[in-house]
């Protein structure tokens, strides 16, 4: 048994030596031992499969060198630094989203602080105003009843303030005529050339004694002090024609006139606010637009001030000429938009027309709950086109942002 087991592993020691390497290469032919090149032969073919992997990658990443960085791999370099990046091929398509047709400015029509039934309306969908055309009469009786009082009550403020100022204008020294003073003072040189007179008469009776009757004497006396007050109350007169009267009066009247000046401004405001609202009874377009939506019917009683908004709007209007389209960009492509941008849309509707546009703004807050940040792409419409007549508020179109050459960077 053991010999039978000797002899097959003598067989199998036999079987490997024939396998060995350098059995089946030969001896070296340098006269040395068994062959030692093969390792070396693989390390070298390993290296160039190496080095083609590496030349490829070289070429790739100077076509295309945001590709390269999207890798994680440098860019190609020429003398150890490195290239500017390559510019985006200018009108090309960068990013494309589909968006809704809005007016730019779209205003709903309606009387302001007046109400009433509709007695004249011009209002048509689809009919074009200019600014300032009449698009509804209010009935406005009312209106001018208030006006007709607003007008009397002025020119009753307006009386009461003619009649204050002449009254503090008679307190004034400026007032005084110079021929009343000249009289005052005429009666004052009379008055004192009585009471000479009068009082050389006392004297004369005094000196009679006991034999003046004393009636005589007692007349004198009262004439003469009667003229005296009467030279009193002319020279105190004169004063007053000269100096004018007392400043408490002056003060009086001018805080008069003051109040009937402040009546007059009132009336004149509420007289202001009548015509206001008068001529607001004729609605009239606020802008050039056309009608897109009609709200009120000849005979509607009207009224902006009433909780429901149907009640108080005559009608919306806008500028179809001035068309926005409203976009949801994701946050992931707003860094590729900026204001300005030049975009071509197209209509849902009509397929076959393209028009030009640009991003006029971007909005200043995210939506949150849907990751989108809102654009708005203004839209010009070629010349010669009627507004209105294809592009249409509310209107589905699609959006293509095209690319602009990039800035050069610094240094280059």
């Amino acid at each position: 048994m053991m010999t039978e087991t000797t002899a097959r592993n003598g067989e199998l020691v036999s079987r490997v030596q024939q396998l060995r390497l350098n059995n089946q290469l030969g001896a070296d032919r340098g006269g040395g031992g068994g062959a030692t090149w093969l390792p070396w032969v693989l390390c070298l073919v390993l290296a160039l499969a190496w080095a083609g992997v590496g030349i490829r990658s070289y070429r790739n990443a100077e076509a295309n060198p945001q590709t390269a960085a999207a890798s994680g791999q440098p860019a190609a370099t020429s003398a150890g630094s490195t290239p500017p990046p390559a510019a985006v091929v200018p009108g090309t398509i960068q990013l494309e989203v589909k968006g809704y047709l809005v007016p730019a400015q779209q205003i709903a029509v309606s009387p302001i602080e007046v109400a009433g039934r509709l007695i004249v309306l011009n209002v048509v969908e689809g009919k074009s105003f200019k600014q300032g055309e009449v698009l509804a009469q209010i009935e406005a009786v009312n209106y001018q009843a208030q006006l007709t009082e607003s007008q009397s009550a002025l020119l009753s403020a307006q009386g009461r303030l003619e009649a204050s100022k002449q009254k503090l204008a008679g307190l004034l020294p400026g007032s005084v005529r110079k021929v009343e003073i000249t009289q005052v003072e005429e009666e004052l040189k009379e008055a004192d050339a009585q009471l000479s007179r009068m009082m050389d008469e006392v004297g004369r009776l005094e000196r009679l004694g006991a034999s003046a009757a004393d009636k005589e004497s007692k007349q004198a006396r009262f004439d003469m002090l009667a003229n005296e007050a009467k030279v009193r109350r002319l020279t105190a007169t004169l004063s007053i024609l000269k100096e004018g009267p007392r400043e408490e009066q002056k003060a009086a009247a001018r805080a008069d006139v003051q109040a009937a000046l402040a009546e007059v401004e009132v009336a004149k405001a509420r007289l202001a606010q009548a015509q206001w609202r008068l001529d607001n009874c004729t609605i009239r377009s606020p802008i050039d637009g056309t009608v897109l939506t009609k709200k009120a019917e000849l005979g509607n009683l009207v009224n902006p001030l009433a909780f429901a908004a149907s009640s108080g709007s005559v009608c919306d209007i806008a500028n179809l000429a001035d068309l926005e389209v409203d976009l949801e960009i994701p946050e992931r492509d707003i860094s590729k938009l900026k204001a300005g941008q030049r975009c071509r849309l197209k209509a849902d509707a009509y397929t076959d027309r393209t028009y030009e546009g640009r991003l006029d703004r971007i909005m200043p807050i995210a939506n949150r709950a849907k990751s989108i940040v809102n654009v708005r792409v203004k839209v010009a419409l070629p010349p010669g086109e009627i507004p209105g007549t294809f592009l249409k508020p509310e209107m589905g179109a699609v959006v293509s942002f095209l690319a602009e050459e990039g800035k050069k960077p610094e240094g280059t």
